[in-house]
């Protein structure tokens, strides 16, 4: 069974090492998949039409394609004649304009169940095939290292950070009358306050303050600018990690964009890096530090490849990380809320080398065994046969 997977540019080649993980993973499951590289083409149409043609079970993409339409009008599951699932691994109304253009056929994975509930609160429960929670998965090769002498020898950087440089700058409303600028503001601060919320849920909260419904269609628009609120809470916070990292001294070691203005002297950078190569650099890495992305109900792909790679993983807490691992024994978690009290342990643990060889330990065996893109293909499936019934296609 065919199954055709696009690829996209991407910052890091994050998406289409994804791509590459999940093209492995069907292949093992029997599937035949197909990579069809969109980055860079002169003729995105032409390539397209050009991957068409046999019999497909599924077509499977990162963010883009949804919005697709050929020259005749047809969409991506008109074209291939097969269902057509998305995932997005951003916030997701920052596409809001791509889902406004996505055929009802098509089926939507969000890395946030918030954002499951975000897709339906904008544009209805029924306005998808199915929309539905995928968490990221792992990337890279699995490393164990066989004792605590070998976990020493082998990872000479003590922490390591992946990410780009973030400072807050001007808010992108700034220009906008003065009560839209304080609606935008009050939401901020409103999210800001709590250790997490949703973004759309913070600007409804505040717009209900304000005397507005948000259920009203012609807000619809305005809700979907809940992607600023997240744009916004992200990088204060990623500064105050910053911040608070300098006003440490903690030894780092830090993989990523914009970094050579910061003022991080306890800090080696390392220059950006494809994700391949960060996945390898965090196998020479005893602890990978995570902030992550403000999905308080979900996932980042970063803690999971750290302990795939049988490094130790210090993030935000999310409840999809408490859910699925055990707090201090297979990952350790800090809380935006008491930072203070995160650097402490972000510096203990640092301190017990030990104590991260355990949790690497651990935490890498229940990664391997159930978050990789393996154990991701069982939500890709239901959701192309929920749009395979939308379409009333035969299975393949």
């Amino acid at each position: 069974m065919r199954v055709v997977l696009f690829k996209g540019p991407s910052q890091y080649e994050g998406t289409r090492t994804f791509i590459d993980e999940l093209a492995r993973a069907f292949a093992a499951r029997g599937y035949e998949p197909a990579i069809f590289d969109l980055a860079g083409s002169a003729d995105v149409e032409a390539a397209i039409a050009g991957a068409a043609g046999p019999p497909t079970a599924l077509v499977f993409s990162i963010n883009i394609l949804g919005e697709h339409r050929d020259r005749e009008g047809r969409n991506i599951s008109e074209i291939f004649q097969a269902p057509h699932v998305v995932l997005s691994v951003d916030y997701v109304l920052s596409l809001a304009s791509r889902w406004r253009a996505t055929p009802t056929t098509t089926s939507l994975l969000c890395v946030d169940p918030s954002q499951v509930d975000a897709v339906n609160s904008i544009f209805g429960p029924d306005r998808f095939a199915s929309v539905a929670f995928c968490p990221h998965a792992a990337v890279g090769e699995p490393w164990q290292d066989a004792d605590l002498d070998g976990f020493l020898e082998r990872r000479e950087i003590p922490i390591l950070w992946s990410g780009s440089f973030q400072r807050p700058g001007t808010p992108i409303w700034d220009g906008q009358p003065p009560q839209v600028r304080k609606l935008y503001d009050d939401a901020v601060d409103l999210a800001l306050s709590v250790e997490w919320m949703p973004p759309l849920d913070a600007l409804d909260q505040v717009l209900r303050a304000n005397g507005a419904d948000p259920t009203n269609p012609a807000l619809q628009t305005a809700r979907c600018d809940a992607c600023h609120i997240d744009a916004r809470v992200r990088v204060i916070r990623r500064f105050e990690m910053i911040s608070r990292l300098a006003e440490s001294g903690l030894p780092l070691a830090i993989c990523g964009l914009g970094w050579d203005g910061a003022n991080l002297p306890n800090a080696r950078l390392l220059g950006p890096l494809p994700m391949p190569e960060a996945a390898r650099a965090m196998t020479r890495s005893r602890i990978v530090l995570n902030t992550n992305g403000n999905f308080g109900a979900g996932s980042h792909e970063r803690p999971l490849s750290a302990l795939l790679a049988g490094a130790a993983a210090f993030s935000d807490a999310s409840a999809f990380y408490l859910d699925s691992f055990v707090e201090d024994e297979e990952i350790v978690l800090y809380r935006w809320k008491d930072l203070d009290a995160g650097i402490e342990r972000l510096a203990r643990l640092h301190a017990d080398p030990e104590a991260a060889f355990r949790i690497a330990q651990r935490g890498g065996a229940k990664v391997r065994a159930g978050h990789r893109w393996a154990n991701r293909l069982d939500i890709i499936l239901a959701a192309a046969e929920a749009s395979r019934q939308k379409l009333r296609l035969k299975s393949v």
